[in-house]
């Protein structure tokens, strides 16, 4: 993800928040969302074209098929000045059993995304003999698919009442552009038939131990209900860090997807410090910060299941 060059105007938005559900919460397992973050970052750093990467795409996979109705590697190609990458998607997808799928407004659909390469170059490391160096992305990257993850056990446990895609983007953190970023998310974007889904929530940056959550500008600008709708439910599930306040503006992933009629909006603390650095590992995330955001997101889930329950 990168700064825009300006930043929107931070003004504060006054929402209406959908109204809480009868769903009871899914439980949400945050040490075991923290080892699976711990564990990404033990493959290396995962950038396109290493084994870590290969690795790592592998165990996603792995962890994933005993959990959804399909899984999919959604392979591509894309050329960054003048080299050919090889990417993947994974994408997951939760449908509600028989009996549980039809509502008079229509099937439901939640998508809930992440980026899980790694940065190839710590461009903004204090120590400029490291900045030509991979970065391990414990939080840039590894926090957002954790939850993910957790959450894909929460659904596979107490499926849900709506379909629910989950998927974890390629190349998000690969280039130095805008045009050699955000790739995995760009591909799925323009690959995406479909219905657009009711709404997407995009992880990103969501594991610091000094987790501060703000209302990411151009959320708040093209996607204000879902901003409503989680940092509401944020609220409802006691999650701290969710701050109801305009934040900055932050070129990510979820661009791709609003400019594809994808109503999405961005989940991330872009104040990290150790932000494109090789400081971003483990030790900076916790456990803590991973369950107030993992309980956040499967209470909107729950709403959005109440909602479709009571049609």
């Amino acid at each position: 993800m990168s700064r825009p060059q300006l930043l929107l105007p931070l003004l504060l938005l006054a929402l209406t928040t959908p109204a809480p559900s009868a769903v009871t919460p899914r439980p949400f397992d945050e040490e075991r969302a923290y080892r699976d973050l711990a564990k990404q970052c033990e493959f290396g750093p995962r950038v396109p074209g290493t084994r870590a990467h290969a690795q790592c795409a592998d165990w996603l996979v792995k962890q994933l098929k005993p959990l959804a109705d399909t899984v999919e590697r959604q392979q591509f190609t894309a050329q960054v000045n003048g080299k050919t990458l090889r990417l993947t998607n994974v994408v997951a997808t939760f449908d509600p059993p028989d009996g549980r799928r039809a509502s008079p407004k229509g099937a439901r659909h939640i998508l809930l995304c992440a980026h899980w390469d790694s940065r190839p170059r710590a461009e903004c490391d204090p120590d400029p003999r490291k900045r030509s160096r991979p970065i391990s992305g414990a939080n840039d990257g590894a926090s957002g698919v954790a939850i993910l993850l957790e959450i894909a056990r929460a659904l596979k446990a107490h499926p849900p009442a709506q379909r629910v895609t989950l998927v974890l983007f390629d190349g998000e953190d690969y280039g130095t552009t805008v045009e050699t970023m955000f790739l995995g998310s760009r591909y799925f974007a323009q690959q995406y038939r479909a219905r657009p889904p009711d709404w997407a929530a995009l992880l990103d940056m969501v594991g610091d131990k000094d987790l501060r959550l703000p209302q990411e500008q151009i959320s708040l600008d093209r996607a204000p209900e879902v901003v409503a709708r989680l940092w509401g439910a944020a609220a409802r599930a006691g999650s701290k860090a969710f701050v109801a306040k305009p934040g900055q503006a932050v070129l990510d992933d979820h661009v791709q997807l609003l400019d594809r009629g994808i109503q999405c909006a961005d989940i991330i603390d872009f104040t990290y410090p150790y932000w494109h650095t090789t400081a971003d590992t483990p030790d900076k995330c916790s456990a803590e910060s991973l369950g107030q955001v993992g309980r956040a997101v499967l209470g909107a889930v729950g709403e959005d299941e109440g909602q479709v329950l009571s049609d």
